[in-house]
Parts: structure tokens; C-alpha cells; sequence
């Protein structure tokens, strides 16, 4: 998926959703990143690691600690950025292997959560989020999200 559908997606994303496409992310920047390692292209490599390392910080950033869940989640968070900071540093194909393999389950689960439907869990978040009406502007450094009214965008695990 191109960086243009990723920004639609993203302006259109529930909070549910909004936790899938950082998933999906983490496990596209992993993928890349163990491809790049098995290129030998290492610079490629360290690029993606810290991609999935800047996507995981959204995700643990999203966190809302009020639900009894958001602990276990910070917890696994941490355990993943350890692991990717000695993927990067060691240049261990394990480790990310590791993580890949664990967000790739935590992506099923997501999934699973917002096509629930006698959960109701997407259709109560979906009410709760912010419109966007006229949402993406280009500024001086490239695209930027305009939310009239700001009420904390972004998704609460």
C-alpha cells in the first residue's frame, strides 16, 4: 500500500482501526527490515527498524491507561522496543523475526476486535471519533492533519 492510501485510511480511521494500520505498519517496516538484512543492505535495514520503532512509540502513546488492558499492552510495548533496539545494534535477524511474528498476532486479534459483530466495539468507538471534514493540508513540511476542535485524536487501546 502506497503512503497516499495510508493517509485516506488514517483520515477515515476509527480508533480500532487507527490501532490496525499501526500494526500493519509495524509488520510492513519488520518485513522490509529483515529483507534489507538478508540483502546485506544494512542502511535500509537501521531505516525500517526505526520506523517500526517510531510506530511502536504511536502505539504506546495511544494507551489509555483507565482500561485494565493498556498495562499488559505497555508491558509487551516495552518488551518489543527492547527487541528491536538489539535488532538494530546487533544486527539480530531473531529478534526482529520475534517481534514480526508478534505483532503479526496482535494485528489477527485487532482485526478480530473491529469485525466482532455482536461486540460493538468499532460502532461505539466509530461514534466517538472526530469527523474530518477537510482534514489534510499541505504545509510547509508536507501533509498536516486540520482537526476543528481537536478532542484528542488518535486511539485508546
Amino acid at each position: 500500500m502506497n503512503k497516499e492510501d495510508y493517509i485516506l485510511r488514517i483520515a477515515q480511521a476509527t480508533p480500532v482501526q487507527l490501532v490496525i494500520i499501526t500494526n500493519e505498519l509495524m509488520v510492513a517496516f519488520i518485513t522490509e527490515a529483515l529483507d534489507a538484512l538478508k540483502d546485506s543492505n544494512i542502511e535500509l535495514f537501521d531505516h525500517n527498524i526505526n520506523k517500526a520503532k517510531d510506530a511502536l512509540m504511536q502505539l504506546i502513546d495511544g494507551l489509555d491507561f483507565e482500561n485494565p488492558i493498556a498495562q499488559e499492552l505497555y508491558e509487551l510495548y516495552l518488551y518489543a522496543n527492547e527487541r528491536l533496539n538489539k535488532a538494530f545494534f546487533a544486527r539480530d535477524a531473531d529478534s526482529a523475526q520475534e517481534i514480526l511474528e508478534m505483532f503479526q498476532n496482535l494485528l489477527e486479534g485487532w482485526v478480530a476486535i473491529e469485525n466482532t459483530p455482536d461486540d460493538r466495539i468499532a460502532e461505539t468507538l466509530a461514534e466517538e471519533a472526530p469527523q474530518v471534514f477537510a482534514g489534510l493540508t499541505y504545509g510547509r513540511d508536507g501533509l498536516s492533519e486540520y482537526i476543528p476542535e481537536d478532542e484528542g485524536r488518535g486511539f485508546k487501546a
